[in-house]
């Protein structure tokens, strides 16, 4: 199956729709291409400012950027500018009734399915590099002490100084040597937006500079991301299985995206912008969408621990935040951690949007929405409506080009239960993706001559073979004893071992592994290895 086949196939399952409607196209292509000076008036003018963007390698679209300032007395004020969508996306318009259907982006491995137009989500909306962009902002002021002071907000416009990757910020964050850092390589370009200039192009002084904002920011995100967690935040965050396709669409090569210090750092102001916006809507109490979470089942969670009782891990009782703490530093070291984190999420509730400010269980939040991505989620631009609905009543800001009405609160409510829904099918078509390219991966690495050796760890172990699981791309598959042809294998009386009787060969529960793909049943979704060939020294 090809590239187009299979987003075909995906798209059709989940009725994702992959063009827009004559008339969304005709309203996208009348917008001008770049920000009228009319939509300037009322807007802080951060154009000058450092302001720059941190996304991953292959973003098309940027949502969000930070400026960093140096105020009397030493106070410093962060900015999270969000891209304002609500300016050109207008409640009523054939974009805005298309957006809402949708209701998010859908990202399908090699293929995005846009919440809106290309002009819009890649062009005049995304923050690129060195083009003037409108924003709605969360402004943050920290005292010398790191103590936030005060929360503002405002429509501003920007024009980024840099964009940058999560590598490259990285970089910046933690090498010295300014030729090290301008020897990292560009992003790709794509078929729209701007990459900007290259580190190397970069004066001493330019880099410099960058190295010192995104340090200082990275010193007050970091120190965010302590109190957090020591305000009984969990640290639910997972490492992501990349696929990256060829030309012609097919999956050629696998990465593991570990959640770095460079995705905190543009993660704890996200989060602080999040809640800040849902405070200010529930304090002034504005018909708004709030992003919930649930406490969870206790039933699930015993079922769970008796789960984590077959790999000899326990626990008290995890109702309580503070076993389930001490159940995620647990499992962070441990050989089947990614599966047993996987599972616990399972056994927690699914976020929701909802009207009401119920709380957010994992974040530990009492107020807390999603503000930061209305390029890629509806339930954003609303929030942003709100936001415009504040500042011109509340706030004494002259009205923008993006005014709109308050909502109601029947109409959020509808919202609130669509737009869960919406979420809830492109996970499930994003899942699909994963599942078929993965496949398709591995199916491609059986028909190598030279196959690759993948390192695993055993996570599952039967009198027929084993079950593992990829170290690095977390991808789970079987070891049938049939491979096993070197010796005759049993099993041992506790079911964790498979010993060969005449060399002792042992393959045990949680041993690592190299294996290369045996072969891959498409139909049943099964990937079955064999081990590796010892490589003699």
């Amino acid at each position: 199956m090809n590239r187009r086949r299979s987003c075909s196939a995906s798209s059709k399952k989940f009725s994702l729709a992959t063009k827009f409607p004559d008339e969304v196209e005709r309203e996208a292509a009348g917008i001008p291409d770049r920000v009228q000076p009319r939509e300037l008036r009322g807007r802080l003018d951060y154009r000058e400012e450092a302001v720059f963007t941190i996304d991953p390698d292959d973003a098309k679209d940027f949502d969000d950027a930070l400026s960093y300032e140096v105020l009397d007395q030493g106070d410093v004020r962060v900015g999270i500018h969000i891209a304002d969508v609500s300016t050109y996306v207008k409640p009523g318009t054939s974009l805005d009734r298309e957006a809402q259907k949708r209701g998010n982006s859908t990202y399908l491995v090699g293929i995005v399915i846009p919440m809106l137009p290309e002009k819009l989500s890649n062009g005049l909306c995304s923050l690129v590099e060195g083009q003037d962009r409108l924003c709605k902002a969360v402004f943050l002021t920290f005292a010398k002490n790191g103590r936030l002071k005060d929360t503002s907000f405002a429509n501003t416009v920007i024009r980024s100084r840099k964009r940058l990757t999560y590598k490259q910020a990285y970089a910046l964050m933690f090498e010295n040597d300014l030729d090290r850092i301008r020897a990292l390589p560009l992003p790709p370009k794509h078929q729209t937006g701007s990459t900007g200039r290259a580190l190397r192009d970069l004066s001493d002084a330019e880099l410099v500079d960058l190295q010192s904002w995104v340090r200082a920011l990275w010193k007050i995100a970091s120190r965010l991301r302590r109190d957090r967690m020591a305000h009984g935040s969990l640290d639910l965050d997972m490492p992501e299985t990349k696929i990256f396709v060829d030309e012609q669409g097919y999956a050629d090569r696998l990465e593991k995206i570990e959640h770095d210090e460079s995705h905190q750092l543009i993660e704890e102001f996200m989060l602080a912008a999040n809640e800040a916006v849902a405070r200010l809507t529930r304090t002034h109490k504005l018909p708004s969408l709030y992003r919930v979470h649930d406490e969870p089942d206790s039933e699930k969670l015993d079922e769970f621990r008796q789960l984590l009782g077959t790999f000899e891990i326990h626990t008290g009782d995890l109702s309580r935040r503070e076993e389930i703490m001490k159940l995620l530093e647990t499992l962070r070291d441990h050989p089947q951690g990614y599966t047993l984190r996987t599972q616990l999420l399972r056994s927690l509730k699914k976020a929701a949007y909802r009207s009401t400010h119920d709380g957010h269980y994992g974040l530990n939040k009492k107020d807390y929405t999603h503000f930061t991505s209305p390029i890629r989620r509806y339930a954003d631009l609303v929030v942003h409506r709100v936001l415009e609905f504040y500042l011109v009543k509340h706030g004494g800001h002259t009205p923008s080009s993006g005014h709109s009405p308050g909502y109601t609160l029947p109409h959020i409510e509808s919202l609130a239960e669509h737009l869960s829904l919406t979420e809830i099918n492109s996970a499930e078509a994003e899942r699909e993706s994963v599942k078929i390219k993965l496949l398709e991966f591995f199916e491609r690495e059986a028909a190598k001559k030279h196959k690759t050796p993948f390192a695993a760890v055993i996570t599952d172990v039967r009198a027929n073979g084993f079950f593992l699981e990829l170290i690095e791309s977390m991808t789970f598959g079987y070891v049938s004893a049939n491979v096993l042809d070197d010796d005759r294998y049993t099993l041992n009386n506790a079911g964790t071992v498979l010993t060969g009787r005449k060399k002792k060969r042992r393959f045990g529960l949680n041993d690592r592994i190299d294996v290369v793909v045996e072969s891959v049943d498409r139909f049943k979704r099964l990937i079955d290895f064999r081990p590796a060939p010892v490589t003699k020294k």
